[in-house]
């Protein structure tokens, strides 16, 4: 069966391997593009990702799944004293993760 949908997956360098590893676990086929710029403000790597209409769901929540946007504690040094002075070690949220998702209808699809 040929895909009918292009799903192109822009995600955080990251949730990258992980993604990879459960598309490859279900036997969803992509080619995946090494990719910068400020769409992310990080590293980033894009998929592609053809599917048939009947498992765009699955893949979807497999990405949402996978590449969710979450809040961690990492510490940071910040100066007590602007523009010098001692750095204190201090614990700040960062949002980590996330992606961002197109779908694209395939109007032809030829293999060769």
């Amino acid at each position: 069966m040929s895909p009918n949908l292009l799903l192109i997956c822009v995600v955080r360098d990251q949730d990258v391997a992980k993604l990879l590893d459960n598309l490859r676990d279900r036997n969803i086929s992509f080619t995946k593009l090494a990719s910068t710029g400020g769409f992310l403000r990080e590293g980033n790597t894009t998929l592609l990702i053809g599917i048939e209409e009947e498992r765009k769901e699955e893949v979807r929540k497999l990405i949402r799944e996978t590449c969710s946007r979450r809040e961690e504690i990492v510490e940071s040094t910040v100066p007590l004293n602007e523009p010098i002075g001692p750095f204190v070690p201090q614990r700040i949220k960062v949002v980590r993760g996330g992606g961002v998702l197109f779908e694209v209808p395939i109007l032809y699809y030829e293999r060769f």
